[in-house]
């Protein structure tokens, strides 16, 4: 799921960003959310502070009780990954605020083809997330985009005859095969079981005795046999 999180205190600008961002979303084949607030609020505060797949924040550097700065220093403190625009009335501060090296995308003039400049930002921001690495799924009859770093594991339930995804948030049941996932993952993935592979930088510890992995979100399972334990120990 893409969230797209806008921050302005203008009513007008919070409506031509959710236009622009429905119109450009619009021909691809993804489930997105826009989450809008004219001030910083706890409940924006919940959203930076709760694991997603994809945020985009679209921030005023001007608002009531916290700067688009303060804000995007906020992400930065959990999260790395996001992408943040900022909005502003001056563009002549815009050095000044990439000397706060938060990795900014963009900074964008409201008084300067404001809306053209903002249909190519978040055009470029849907192609930075398309090259991204990032899985892509059908459940539900939703499409799913998982980025890889957030799934710790993924096995083949035979006895629903589906494959599963297990994330930081959530798990995904799917119609796709096994086989066919792997070829999405990458080398952190380990297969530790015939019907089973794990995220080996999300493994906590392992209970080679028990054919037990435990992972850093206090979860575990018994996907480990005999024929896997070698290579996972030498990985570990």
């Amino acid at each position: 799921m893409i969230n797209f999180i806008i921050c302005d205190d203008n009513k007008y600008v919070r409506e031509v960003n959710e236009r622009v961002i429905s119109k450009i979303a619009m021909p691809y084949d993804f489930n997105y959310n826009i989450y809008t607030f004219d001030k910083y609020t706890i409940k924006l505060k919940n959203l930076i502070n709760t694991p997603s797949d994809i945020n985009i924040y679209i921030l005023d550097l001007e608002l009531p009780n916290k700067s688009g700065v303060d804000i995007a220093k906020e992400i930065r403190k959990v999260d790395w990954d996001s992408i943040i625009v900022i909005l502003t009335s001056h563009e002549e501060l815009e050095l000044t605020l990439l000397k706060q090296k938060l990795l900014i995308l963009d900074f964008i003039s409201k008084f300067d083809n404001y809306e053209e400049r903002l249909t190519e930002t978040i055009k470029m921001v849907i192609g930075k997330i398309k090259n991204k690495k990032i899985i892509s799924f059908r459940c539900n009859k939703e499409i799913h985009h998982v980025k890889l770093d957030n799934i710790i594991y993924v096995y083949r339930d035979n006895a629903l005859e589906k494959t599963t995804i297990v994330t930081t948030e959530d798990e995904y049941p799917i119609r796709e095969s096994l086989t066919d996932i792997v070829k999405k993952l990458d080398k952190r993935f380990v297969q530790t079981h015939r019907a089973c592979f794990v995220n080996k930088e999300k493994i906590e510890s392992v209970d080679f005795k028990r054919g037990i992995i435990y992972f850093v979100n206090d979860t575990s399972i018994d996907y480990l046999s005999r024929n896997f334990k070698k290579e996972l120990r030498e990985l570990l």
